[in-house]
């Protein structure tokens, strides 16, 4: 029981962390680091789906939906960390777009094949 907890918890963190370091990283070495990022969300997705199934996937995706939502909104000085460019809008519809991709991969492909003889 503890053991599972904890590793939801650690796919909420990993969650967090992929949201934090995404939001910070898109932008470095235009456009390679928007491509490097969304790789880290299709890497992290695969994680989690491969550690915990749908509900890892569940976990990770909440987690990391709800730090970027908090982290696109508008700071107390007026600055973003997510503007609302074309950058921007590439994190967020690319990180999703990476969770949607991972959420169709047969399972066989990820888990290999369970042939009972």
């Amino acid at each position: 029981m503890i053991r599972s907890a904890l590793g939801y918890l650690v796919l909420a963190i990993v969650g967090l962390i992929a949201a934090l370091v995404g939001a910070s990283a898109y932008r470095a070495i235009a456009p390679f680091g928007l491509v490097l990022c969304i790789l880290l969300m299709l890497v992290a997705t695969v994680f989690a789906r491969t550690w915990k199934e749908w509900s890892g996937i569940a976990v990770f995706a909440g987690a990391w939906a709800v730090l970027t939502y908090v982290l696109s909104l508008e700071g107390p000085g007026g600055s973003l960390l997510i503007a609302t460019d074309g950058y921007g809008y590439g994190w967020l519809f690319g990180g999703s777009l990476a969770i949607v991709v991972v959420c169709l991969i047969p399972r066989r492909v990820l888990f290999g094949r369970n042939d009972v003889a």
